[in-house]
């Protein structure tokens, strides 16, 4: 698929995402289950209007991401060959295999990678708002909050763009994430716990991004902790066993660099490849990551101690949030086919009814669609160049300084936004119409 027709879908699909949020929005008054009915109507025609058309006429135009590296990797499965000891596999070990049923129903074609994503997508969004419904019983949030989040995220352009029309599997681990938080929210530690340490195995290493949000549902319990996390141990020793090189993916991260971050931003003022990919270089990203987060996680860490916040669905969705835009402003990875991780507890932070909510959208909307620019541009337009510096050379400089722009847009914009998780997660969102049958319990959460 060429540049213009990816940018011209960004462009036009963040208008229809964000006339949906406002027309939502705007309409508190009008009867809570209509709305329900008008969002359930527009995602299911959302998805399965998007993927018939991609079924049917437009799968053959995909020929440069990496659901095109899947079809290989899948053959490779299928063939019985042993993941990372007979052929290159970064991924978790239960991810391939979950997704072989529906590429082997679907003809071995992208449109069975891509049914996989979409149902993996239902699956997390109907654990969200089984989750919010416990949250809203709790008081910690109302039912316009999760209708403006749920308006906000269905027509998201980056969802629709690299979910159905791409295939990647990011709404896999939003479905881990989504049910560790339903378990937790119902008291039930170990299998919340366990599902949630278990995304790593059944997506990829960016699963870890969503680990601290565990933390933020309920009180630790760290005997329960001990035990959810003895499935993902005993899966990993046998895969050991088995491929003989479980830590295949760490190094692949560690050696993988490309547009939308700060460290290829800097290559606009040279080439510092030799710097990145050895000695402290190649560690700078996680050095940086890991000084912010901590500082971040600190301060959510000593509001909870001065009872300045709580334990709750909306601070985990905040933590989930701070982390995974952090990750995508520290880190050599682009933000770009992995944003659908972030897009849903994003949509959730930046509509609660404390903030600002006209000016709090837009960073998610520009993410969503200048992740969509960046990549055509990147990867088509510019046939992915290593250093920024060199592309003036070879093209007109008026688009090279359009395609950096987008670059500043979206750290600044992933910046805004993991501020705002953060906010959320070390405050108490005052709620205009707070439920309160079971405040006792939210009580006991905060205390306890």
């Amino acid at each position: 698929m060429s540049s213009l027709p990816r940018v011209l879908f960004a462009l036009l699909v963040v208008l229809f995402s964000y006339g949906l949020w406002r027309y939502i929005h705007l309409r508190r008054s009008d009867e809570s289950t209509t709305k329900d009915r008008l969002l359930i109507g527009i995602y299911v025609l959302s998805r399965a209007g998007v993927w018939l058309m991609f079924a049917l006429f437009l799968r053959h135009l995909v020929t440069s991401s990496d659901p095109i590296l899947y079809i290989p990797m899948l053959e490779h499965f299928l063939s019985g060959e042993v993941p990372v000891r007979d052929f290159f596999y970064p991924y978790g070990p239960l991810l391939f295999p979950s997704i072989l049923p529906f590429y082997i129903l679907l003809g071995r074609s992208l449109a069975g990678i891509s049914l996989f994503a979409i149902l993996a997508e239902a699956v997390a969004l109907w654990l969200f708002i089984k989750s919010a419904r416990i949250a809203e019983r709790l008081g910690e949030v109302n039912h316009a909050w999760v209708q403006d989040a749920l308006a906000l995220y269905i027509l998201n352009p980056a969802t629709l763009y690299w979910t159905v029309l791409q295939g990647y599997s990011s709404s896999a681990q939003t479905a881990y994430s989504m049910a560790a938080f339903y378990f937790l929210l119902q008291g039930r530690y170990v299998l919340g716990y366990g599902i949630g340490l278990l995304g790593l195995a059944g997506t990829k290493l960016l699963m870890v991004l969503d680990w601290p949000a565990l933390l933020a549902v309920n009180r630790w319990k760290v005997g329960k902790l001990l035990v959810g996390v003895v499935p993902l141990l005993v899966i990993y020793g046998l895969y050991q066993r088995l491929t003989g090189d479980i830590l295949l993916p760490l190094r692949f991260s560690f050696d993988h660099l490309s547009e939308g971050n700060i460290w290829y931003l800097l290559t606009l003022f040279g080439d510092f490849q030799a710097f990145y990919f050895r000695g402290f270089g190649r560690f700078l990203p996680v050095l940086l990551f890991a000084l912010l987060f901590f500082l971040g996680f600190g301060r959510w860490l000593w509001c909870v101690r001065q009872y300045c916040t709580s334990f709750s669905f909306p601070a985990a969705l905040g933590i989930s949030t701070f982390t995974i835009s952090l990750f995508f402003i520290c880190s050599r990875y682009t933000g770009n086919y992995y944003v659908p991780m972030l897009m849903l507890p994003a949509c959730m932070v930046v509509t609660r009814p404390s903030s600002n909510i006209q000016r709090a959208v837009w960073p998610v909307l520009l993410v969503s669609s200048l992740c969509i620019v960046g990549d055509a541009v990147w990867s088509v337009a510019f046939n992915r160049p290593m250093v920024l510096i060199e592309t003036f050379s070879k093209h007109q400089a008026v688009w090279v300084w359009l395609w950096t722009g987008t670059m500043v847009i979206r750290l600044v914009a992933f910046a805004m936004i993991a501020y705002d998780g953060l906010s959320l997660a070390t405050a108490i969102v005052p709620l205009a119409n707070p439920v309160t049958p079971e405040s006792s319990l939210r009580e006991k959460r905060h205390v306890e």
